[in-house]
């Protein structure tokens, strides 16, 4: 059994994925149907089209709106194998404050947008933007799906309230809002895939990385360049097997299993990396509250993290759960992510 190593599982206990069970899968204790907070918004700002978002020039989005920066966070969220694009928008003289580095927040008039494509086939382009300061005000994201029509030239506004199972004749779910946010609300800055942690490489031509942010003044308090590799470098005995670990489970699992989501109080997991708990392995938040911790997540007892019985790992079986428990991620996914699988079973097999 290993005592050190940057271990990460892939798993996903509770993540909220990116191809979502739309039209059944509601919020515990709620409905489908769109959340009052939104209502509040929908009339001064309600974008029928993604072309009225300012994100392309064209209907068909073949040129991206010039000051648009297209990004590719180093652990993306698995989608059940659809590819994805990502862009950010700032208004201009805006920064981000990264005064809390874990947790960046925005400036009102941010934009972001992320494409999904099954196959050859580009299904929806989700969208959110800031409205008000106060990001835990009812209202302060808009968030919106809108999905491309059979040839690909236009899109139309999916519905808010219960979503599109199989969008374009695809597998794919386009989610409903209620379950847009129940992930992204699981985070103080509501962002999930545009922070430190995921910008921290180098990130391929075209794409905006840590570094490119702190070269454009976008950050507010940007970190310390460091004289060699990242700017928040794993522990020393961190493995690549590990490190490939705690990335997964930083982006599919650590936007609801974190201290700061609200199953936080009933599912004590922390599976989210956290800048300032780098410094060794068993200091990192996903190993500390997993290996060979006992616990009970949907009612499953056993050890999270089994370092004797890979296969007893409530990860693992909460990961292929068919009913109930149900399927971690509960409402990101309907495929279970087979790269997913092997992260895991190799990280818990090192330990």
């Amino acid at each position: 059994m290993r005592t050190s190593g940057f271990a990460l599982v892939a798993i996903a206990l509770c993540a909220c994925g990116d191809d979502n069970n739309a039209a059944i899968d509601a919020p515990t204790g709620g409905d489908a149907t769109d959340a009052p907070t939104d209502s509040m918004i929908d009339a001064p700002f309600a974008p029928m089209k993604l072309s009225e978002t300012g994100l392309c020039i064209d209907a068909a989005c073949t040129q991206i709106t010039a000051g648009i920066h297209e990004y590719a966070p180093q652990y993306p969220l698995y989608s059940d194998g659809a590819t994805k694009r990502r862009w950010l928008y700032l208004p201009p003289g805006t920064t981000i404050d990264t005064s809390n580095m874990n947790h960046w927040k925005f400036p009102v008039g941010t934009k972001l947008w992320k494409e999904f494509t099954r196959g050859t086939t580009r299904v929806e382009t989700r969208f959110i933007t800031k409205l008000l300061a106060d990001d835990a005000a009812p209202g302060a994201w808009f968030y919106a799906s809108f999905e491309w029509n059979s040839t690909q030239t236009d899109t139309t506004l999916a519905s808010p309230g219960a979503g599109v199972p199989d969008a374009n004749g695809t597998q794919h779910d386009i989610p409903s809002r209620a379950n847009c946010r129940r992930c992204h609300e699981g985070v103080p800055g509501r962002v999930l895939g545009f922070q430190a942690i995921s910008l921290d490489y180098a990130a391929p031509t075209g794409n905006l990385d840590l570094a490119d942010t702190i070269g454009m003044n976008l950050l507010s308090a940007p970190p310390t360049a460091p004289s060699a590799g990242p700017y928040f470098p794993f522990p020393v005995a961190a493995t690549t097997v590990d490190t490939a670990a705690f990335g997964y489970l930083h982006a599919n699992c650590g936007g609801c299993h974190n201290p700061e989501s609200p199953g936080f109080g009933h599912t004590p997991l922390d599976l989210r990396l956290d800048v300032t708990k780098l410094g060794t392995v068993q200091a990192v938040p996903a190993y500390a509250t997993t290996v060979d911790i006992n616990g009970s997540v949907g009612g499953l007892l056993g050890k999270i993290v089994d370092t004797q019985i890979t296969d007893d790992s409530v990860m693992l079986i909460r990961m292929n759960a068919p009913a109930f428990p149900p399927k971690m991620p509960e409402i990101g996914t309907e495929i279970v992510d087979p790269d997913g699988q092997l992260t895991l079973r190799a990280w818990i097999d090192s330990l």
